[in-house]
C-alpha cells in the first residue's frame, strides 16, 4: 500500500471518531440533568410553569409564583402566589430536599390562586430530587412530578 493512500485512510478513521465522540458530547449535554451544580440550580429565578398536573395562573409568566435558590447559603425563597416564602435545602448529588418553608399569612382573595400556592407549598415540601433539562426545572418525588419551573 501507498504511503499516501494509508494516511488517507487513517485521516478519514480520525475525522470520523472524531465525529462520533462530538455526536457522544452534544448527546450527553442535552440529556437530562440531575443532581446538578449549583450553578444550575441558582441565582436563576425559576417561574411557576406546572403544579400537580395543572398550568399555573396567573397566565402571564412573569407574575407567576417564582423559586430562588442560594445554594451556597443552603437556602430557598421565592413567592408562593400571594405569600412570599423561604426556607432550608440540602443538596447532595441527585436530591434536594427542602427543610420547614416559612410564609407570610396575607389573605389571598382568590381561592384558585389560594389552592395553587398551596401546593406549589406542599410540593416543595415533597421534594426529594429535581432534574433539569434545558431551561425547566422538574421537582420530583421518586418518580412523581410535583411542579415544573421554567427561567
Amino acid at each position: 500500500m501507498q504511503p499516501g493512500i494509508l494516511l488517507d485512510i487513517l485521516s478519514l478513521r480520525g475525522r470520523r471518531i472524531a465525529m462520533f465522540i462530538a455526536a457522544l458530547l452534544f448527546a450527553a449535554c442535552t440529556q437530562a440533568r440531575s443532581g446538578s451544580a449549583d450553578g444550575e440550580l441558582g441565582p436563576t429565578e425559576w417561574r411557576l410553569r406546572e403544579v400537580s398536573g395543572r398550568s399555573a395562573m396567573p397566565n402571564d409568566p412573569a407574575r407567576r409564583p417564582s423559586l430562588r435558590f442560594v445554594t451556597d447559603s443552603a437556602r430557598a425563597f421565592g413567592n408562593a402566589g400571594c405569600n412570599r416564602f423561604s426556607g432550608s435545602l440540602t443538596l447532595t448529588g441527585a436530591s434536594l430536599e427542602f427543610g420547614p418553608i416559612l410564609s407570610t399569612k396575607m389573605a389571598c382573595a382568590d381561592s384558585a390562586l389560594n389552592r395553587q400556592e398551596q401546593e406549589f407549598l406542599s410540593a416543595l415540601q415533597s421534594t426529594d430530587r429535581f432534574e433539569i433539562l434545558g431551561d425547566t426545572l422538574t421537582l420530583l418525588r421518586s418518580s412523581d412530578r410535583l411542579a415544573r419551573l421554567v427561567h
